[in-house]
């Protein structure tokens, strides 16, 4: 059986229009002799009455609400969707049948509100799809082996697609979405940003590492490790459209280009501290992993040790410090930008290029780490829309 997975995010199914979209992405990929197995985020975004925001404005006490409760809240979202579209599917004819994540056979461990997917059992899916029925999965949730209701965290639709699709060895998965693909810059940042093709698996993790909104870093991981290609397309458009396929790179002809696209992340936080003592620095990089402070950009020196963190884990870190009697300061309001690129690290003259092209317009960087395929700068948040223009203009286009 030729499975194709297709997921549509929030702005795909928060109108009956907008969802009229998925009957004719269904009816395109039956006529192409593929089954679809469709994955559906919870509707639209906040102040949208069935959005995951929505659903927790209704609580009394969100702070006071236990994680528990507040998954078992936020999965209803996605719930409600897969019911509507499962309905409308039958109205147009087609057999379907929705299915929580949990019924889906999707396990998870008991981190509430970041659940890990341990296990995916099929049968289901595959009983009714051997039927010609098309199920209509709840995005964003697993269950655990004691029966708890367990979210995936941020991007938890993409990763329940994914996963899927590598579990049920799918021909292809189809995320879609309200752009045209991956860009070689946020459209919304950069207006000549252009569509990429074709990109690889570990390109795309790291743009939706250092900042890229198209698909989650965890989804990216479960496409990888099944080998199953992933198409994102505009829901707008339909499944013909021009799109970019993810895929391991094996059909990507090398152009000459060493740049491929650039990416930001806001809200970060820089943490300067001064010191020599290395077990307390060692206790705190120890208390900050204990405390699931996730740390990046660290540049280390004799006197001193640099970092930067997000914007909101400020306080945690914060407390840590203290604790420690450490010398420290913590700058906000900063914005890493990362240059995706072809084997640039030690090609002379990159670095010198980036920074230059950067301070012949005003701009600092406050800190710079490389790797085999990026480099990324730290620069002032209100300057990294301008930044982001001009490495664009320089490096990309």
């Amino acid at each position: 059986m030729r499975i194709v997975v297709q997921k549509y995010g929030g702005t795909s199914v928060n109108t009956k229009e907008n969802r009229s979209n998925i009957i004719l992405n269904v009816r395109d990929a039956l006529q192409e002799g593929l089954q679809p197995v469709i994955v559906v985020s919870a509707m639209g975004r906040n102040p949208e009455p069935y959005s995951t925001d929505a659903l927790f404005s209704l609580l009394p006490n969100i702070e006071s609400t236990d994680l528990r409760s507040k998954d078992l809240l936020a999965s209803c979202g996605e719930v409600i969707t897969a019911v509507i579209v499962s309905e409308e599917l039958k109205q147009e004819g087609y057999k379907a049948y929705p299915l929580t994540g949990g019924q889906s056979g999707i396990m998870t461990d008991n981190n509430f509100g970041e659940g890990k997917i341990l296990d995916i059992d099929v049968s289901m899916i595959l009983n009714l799809t051997s039927q010609g029925i098309i199920p209509v999965v709840a995005g964003f949730q697993g269950m655990s082996k004691d029966c708890q209701v367990l979210t995936l965290g941020r991007g938890g639709s993409d990763i329940t697609a994914t996963a899927l699709g590598g579990a049920l060895n799918a021909e292809l998965i189809e995320i879609y979405t309200d752009v045209d693909g991956v860009m070689t810059a946020d459209p919304n940042v950069v207006q000549t940003a252009e569509l990429l093709n074709v990109i690889e698996y570990k390109d795309v993790f790291q743009l939706a590492e250092y900042g890229a909104k198209v698909i989650h870093p965890r989804a990216v991981e479960f496409a990888m490790k099944a080998n199953v290609p992933v198409s994102v397309l505009n829901v707008k458009k339909g499944r013909r459209s021009e799109c970019t396929v993810i895929n391991d790179g094996s059909d990507i002809a090398r152009g000459e280009s060493m740049f491929s696209a650039v990416t930001s992340l806001g809200n970060c936080s820089q943490v300067e501290i001064k010191s020599t003592d290395l077990k307390k620095e060692d206790a705190m990089f120890s208390k900050l992993a204990e405390s699931h402070i996730s740390i990046d950009m660290i540049n280390i020196f004799p006197d001193r040790k640099n970092f930067i963190i997000r914007k909101e884990d400020k306080r945690k870190v914060s407390g840590i410090m203290h604790k420690l009697e450490l010398d420290f300061v913590v700058k906000d309001d900063f914005t890493k930008i990362t240059i995706l690129g072809n084997q640039i690290c030690g090609v002379p003259g990159v670095m010198a290029r980036i920074i230059a092209v950067l301070y012949s317009n005003g701009i600092q960087v406050f800190q710079s780490t490389d790797s085999s395929s990026t480099i990324s700068v730290l620069v002032e948040g209100k300057k990294a829309s301008n930044a982001v223009n001009l490495l664009h203009q320089a490096l990309i286009k």
